[in-house]
């Protein structure tokens, strides 16, 4: 039997070829893993804690995160003030900033309201940021960058609503704002 060395060595030169290939391309692949057990919630550095007004007109999730009003009302023509709605405080030591701006507002505003504004008030009775909501003109939607300082010092957010005199009795708005904390 007659051996053709030229195909031999080209098939030997194929495999060692492929072996070559397959341990390179082997060796070049692990596996790295990032594991999170367990992501823990911790609590709140800046929350929202009662005010004056505010378990007359809402409530407080137990996180201090979210604050719900359920009870807030005005007749036509009347200016509504909510003096103390809500407080915020910053339980850190060390300030922090906020600021809150309008989310959403739904519902006949422009046909039943006036305005709403809402002023940020520090524990010296300084206005700190206030948003202006009105049916006709300008609106500012954000308060803008404030700093609360830490050790439980209390701010309040005051709310002051106003209808218009000819504002349907039974009309309804629904209004979201976003606090953001760094």
């Amino acid at each position: 039997m007659k051996t053709n060395y030229k195909k031999t060595l080209k098939l030997v030169t194929l495999l060692i070829s492929s072996f070559l290939i397959s341990f390179v391309s082997a060796a070049t692949y692990s596996e790295l893993y990032i594991k999170a057990t367990p992501i823990t919630i911790g609590a709140a550095d800046v929350k929202f804690v009662d005010g004056a007004n505010t378990t007359n007109i809402g409530s407080i999730n137990s996180a201090g995160t979210i604050v719900t009003f359920t009870g807030m009302s005005v007749d036509p023509g009347e200016e509504k003030v909510y003096e103390q709605a809500v407080n915020i405080t910053n339980t850190l030591t060390s300030e922090k900033t906020i600021s809150i701006s309008l989310n959403s507002l739904t519902g006949p505003f422009s046909a039943n309201f006036e305005y709403i504004n809402i002023t940020v008030i520090d524990n010296g009775g300084l206005a700190k940021g206030t948003i202006y909501i009105t049916s006709s003109g300008q609106n500012d939607t954000e308060t803008g960058n404030m700093q609360i300082p830490g050790n439980n010092v209390e701010w309040t957010v005051m709310w002051i609503i106003k209808a218009k005199p000819e504002a349907s009795p039974s009309a309804q708005i629904d209004v979201e704002l976003k606090m953001r904390v760094s």
